[in-house]
């Protein structure tokens, strides 16, 4: 659907973006979400605020707002420790606390798939016994 000026651009209307504020201007509270939540990064602010990553790396310069974590930093997950410099957690943008939970889980959760295939096995070998 052209336009009614007869250029070939689409009217805005006949445009379906995947940014429903991309042609709205920033609120107060976008830019507040914006600080707080710089730690997630662009990609993550623009799906919570509905804009291109492009938009929120524009306005966090505006604003100058940092997207980058760096040390001293509270911590995006628990939102109450600092983030240590040069430590493991902090490569992965966590306090030390939210690193160890985050390494405890993952290995419950892979004694927890251990614990699955040896009984899978043992239901494996009783059904080819039984079989026999």
């Amino acid at each position: 659907m052209k336009d009614r000026n007869g250029g070939g651009r689409l009217s805005p209307s006949a445009a379906q973006t995947a940014y429903p504020n991309e042609n709205k201007p920033w609120s107060n509270s976008e830019r507040r979400t914006l600080s707080r939540n710089r730690n997630e990064g662009a990609d993550a602010i623009a799906e919570i605020l509905g804009r291109s990553p492009k938009a929120v790396q524009r306005m966090a310069e505006k604003m100058h707002v940092s997207l980058r974590v760096s040390p001293g930093d509270v911590c995006p997950v628990c939102g109450v420790h600092e983030i240590r410099p040069h430590t493991a957690a902090a490569r992965h943008g966590m306090c030390p606390t939210c690193w160890t939970r985050k390494l405890t889980s993952l290995r419950e959760e892979e004694a927890s798939i251990r614990q699955a295939e040896r009984e899978y096995q043992a239901a494996k070998k009783r059904a080819q016994r039984s079989g026999r």
